[in-house]
């Protein structure tokens, strides 16, 4: 998987991988900083998406072994 290979990557810098999920790695990329407010894009509204559902299952399964546990 491209984000297995791009949190070994930032490991091995000595920095440490901040994102939950690939799409919200992807989203930051994408992303960067920014200098001004602007509107975003098509394909950053359904990154956006994305990430809200990848949290979202990641979140409920966290929860779901919690409450087995």
């Amino acid at each position: 998987m491209n984000s297995d290979n791009d949190t070994e990557r930032t490991l091995k810098k000595g920095g440490r991988n901040t994102s939950g999920t690939p799409s919200i790695a992807l989203l930051n990329r994408r992303l960067g900083p920014s200098p001004a407010p602007r509107m975003l894009t098509p394909y950053e509204v359904a990154l956006l998406r994305q990430c809200t559902r990848e949290v979202a299952k990641v979140t409920h399964e966290v929860l779901a072994n919690r409450d087995n546990t």
